[in-house]
């Protein structure tokens, strides 16, 4: 488990820092709690929450590079699209640069899934992969964010 658990908070390590579309998607999944966070999860549920998830960080801070579906009203159909051709698409296709990671989540006919190999559980883990999390959205303010 922990050689797993190494790899995929390496690979969040090793994200590409070009905006929190990332990070927030596996902070929504995380929030699900230490046995339930790897669940497959649609796209359709992960719309609303993700919405509101950006649209609380753009009032926090000030954001670079953030999509135009962020200030116009809630779209479900705008959602799915923009999580379908950026977070999960980048999330499931993208190895890292750095040690070529092979991606840990795939997305299969709008279902986005952890593969089996990196569901891991219990709380140590959940909680090492929650700061690994935020240690990379802290990163990306300090880059694209005028606090």
């Amino acid at each position: 488990m922990e050689d797993r658990l190494e790899r995929l908070i390496q690979y969040i390590d090793e994200f590409d820092r070009q905006g929190p579309y990332k990070m927030n998607v596996l902070k929504i999944m995380l929030e699900r709690g230490s046995q339930d966070w790897y669940a497959p999860i649609s796209i359709t549920e992960l719309a609303k929450p993700y919405y509101d998830l950006v649209n609380e960080q753009l009032r926090s801070y000030t954001l670079k590079n953030i999509s135009a579906d962020f200030t116009t009203s809630f779209s479900q159909a705008k959602m799915e699209r923009h999580l379908r051709t950026l977070p999960l698409k980048y999330l499931s296709t993208t190895s890292t640069r750095v040690s070529n990671i092979s991606p840990p989540f795939e997305l299969i006919d709008d279902m986005f899934y952890v593969r089996e190999e990196y569901r891991i559980e219990g709380e140590a883990a959940h909680d090492r992969i929650i700061k690994a999390v935020e240690q990379k959205f802290e990163e990306y303010l300090e880059v694209f964010s005028e606090r």
